[in-house]
């Protein structure tokens, strides 16, 4: 507890208010301390990870000689094989909300590696700005949610996204999203329990988090419609088991969105699972694994 209290001091100023009123500040910290206690549980996963992305990487390189890649939700890059990345790219960019500073200096011996804090669903800081606008009235919320829902909806164009300046040249032909599609309405949930306290109900707001991962999918695939080389890693389901390894509970990771629905077809799958949590990590009583999709577009 005292190296992540060190690590939130030393990265606070210059993480922006409405991350750290989200919690991601606190929840990277963790995810890296997890990361420590889960390794061995961790380990098959991340080889996989390395493995699926290393061999259908788009290697050719372009007219221009060069060639970039660009990688969302790329953390602290524990699944990704940086040395091969560096090695086979001009440009390794590394695209996710925030970076700690120790993963920044730890990835400072790669001359070739860029980070770039963006946040990829495009909503965070203006759902920050509604949820404190209307904390007070709970019902007014899930009104002005709903509409923002409909006005900043992708339609057929990706030039208003965050990311389009990023992939729009020639030099960036690979696209890897390691945003577990589960995590990237996690964070909205918590901020709104934690803003509206009892009001909050999860049934409220399930509109919202399947427009976010709805829209995340589409994005991929208008990015696939510019001839880039897409791959998405991601989880579908969850398993909880009990300490003799028999299993208690089954639920979508996805708030019950069929992926292959969304991204229409798709050009490989893999699959295998993930032991996130292994028994004494949650408590001593319960596991829980993911079961992950490796996808081609």
């Amino acid at each position: 507890m005292l190296f992540e209290a060190l690590e939130y001091f030393h990265n606070n100023s210059r993480c922006p208010k409405y991350l750290k009123d989200f919690g991601q500040l606190s929840e990277i910290i963790a995810i890296k301390a997890r990361f420590k206690r889960c390794y061995k549980s961790w380990q098959s996963h991340l080889e996989n990870s390395k493995a699926f992305i290393n061999m259908h990487l788009d290697l050719n390189p372009n007219i221009y000689g060069s060639s970039s890649i660009l990688i969302f939700g790329a953390g602290m890059c524990n699944d990704l094989d940086l040395y091969y990345l560096g090695d086979n790219f001009d440009k390794v960019i590394l695209l996710d909300l925030f970076f700690l500073e120790s993963t920044r200096e730890a990835l400072s011996k790669y001359n070739n590696i860029f980070f770039c804090e963006l946040d990829i669903s495009n909503s965070m800081e203006k759902i920050h700005q509604l949820a404190k606008h209307y904390q007070d009235n709970y019902p007014k919320f899930i009104n002005v949610l709903k509409q923002f829902c409909e006005k900043n909806k992708l339609t057929n164009s990706l030039k208003e996204h965050s990311v389009f300046n990023l992939i729009k040249n020639n030099e960036t032909n690979n696209i890897i999203s390691l945003n577990l599609l589960s995590q990237i309405p996690l964070a909205y949930e918590n901020f709104f329990e934690k803003t509206f306290k009892k009001e909050y109900r999860e049934e409220d707001c399930s509109f919202f988090y399947k427009y976010l991962i709805k829209e995340h999918l589409h994005l991929l695939t208008l990015i696939k419609k510019m001839n880039k080389n897409v791959l998405l890693l991601t989880d579908i389901q969850k398993f909880v088991s009990d300490s003799s390894g028999k299993e208690k509970e089954k639920e979508s990771s996805l708030q019950g969105i069929n992926l292959i629905q969304h991204l229409g077809k798709i050009s490989l799958k893999e699959k295998w699972y993930w032991d996130l949590a292994p028994i004494g990590e949650i408590n001593n009583n319960y596991a829980m694994k993911l079961l992950i999709n490796a996808i081609k577009l």
